[in-house]
């Protein structure tokens, strides 16, 4: 749902209207987690309240230790095989082995979902 009539780009160059409402969504953002932080550190604000998040279920110490019990740890404890971050190989490797890597074709870069970008 649209808050606004149509934007008339005749009268308005878009990247002009594309700017504002960036900035516009920042400020009000900006906002938003000002008066959420005030309301957090105990300030009373009228009209708003701090309530309790979602519940959300967990399995407790003694439960991780009765399903260990029953079905065994492998049932409890998944481990998902996931590869070595970029970060993590970096940390291990020096600046040189990871060029190396990189010439070989070990490392490669991708890119990421395109973004709208202010071209002035």
């Amino acid at each position: 749902m649209l808050l606004c009539s149509l934007i008339d780009l005749d009268l308005v160059k878009e990247v002009d209207a594309y700017i504002n409402a960036k900035e516009t969504i920042k400020y009000l953002q900006d906002v938003v987690d000002s008066i959420e932080a005030r309301l957090l550190k105990g300030e009373p604000i009228e009209g708003l309240e701090i309530v309790e998040g979602q519940k959300r279920r967990y399995l407790t110490d003694y439960g991780l230790q009765y399903l260990e019990n029953k079905f065994g740890k492998e049932f409890v404890y998944k481990t998902i095989e996931k590869p070595i971050t970029i970060t993590e190989l970096e940390k291990e490797l020096s600046q040189y082995e990871m060029v190396e890597l990189a010439q070989k074709g070990v490392i490669d870069t991708k890119s990421t979902t395109a973004k709208v970008a202010v071209s002035r």
